[in-house]
């Protein structure tokens, strides 16, 4: 049994370095404790509308969470650094996707060059991750 979980509309894509967050935090989210982000988020302007699923599937005898977060950019990202990303959503409510430990999120990046009559070239980004819990709520200070 699969369950699914839609943001409802994003309105703040960002990512901090792996290594300025807290240890441990999936456990911690799973073991009751609030996630705080203490650490500056570097925004990511987007163009169009990012969407974030996270589907919850049964697998080899436990559940395991895939969260896909899929925004276009014109912005360079650290894509060979360890990176969390951090969304808000409309209803102000931030999550984070990655954590300090492994497993971290696969980044897919592709380039499209556009269009002659008007559309624009733009990066187009997929983060990946596949965690007991990969969509974390937590509390960022902006």
């Amino acid at each position: 049994m699969k369950t699914t979980q839609s943001l409802p509309g994003i309105q703040f894509v960002g990512y901090v370095p792996a290594e300025l967050l807290q240890r441990q935090i999936m456990y911690k989210y799973l073991s009751g404790l609030k996630v705080g982000v203490f650490t500056d988020v570097k925004p990511i302007r987007f163009v169009g509308t990012p969407t974030c699923d996270a589907v919850s599937s049964y697998n080899n005898n436990g559940r395991i969470e895939q969260t896909t977060l899929r925004f276009s950019t014109l912005d360079e990202l650290p894509i060979y650094k360890h990176v969390a990303y951090i969304v808000i959503d409309c209803n102000e409510q931030a999550y984070i996707i990655g954590q300090r430990e492994k497993p971290r999120p696969i980044v897919k990046v592709s380039a499209d060059t556009g269009t002659p009559d008007g559309d624009p070239a733009l990066k187009t980004v997929e983060v990946i991750l596949y965690a007991q819990k990969s969509l974390i709520p937590c509390s960022i200070s902006m």
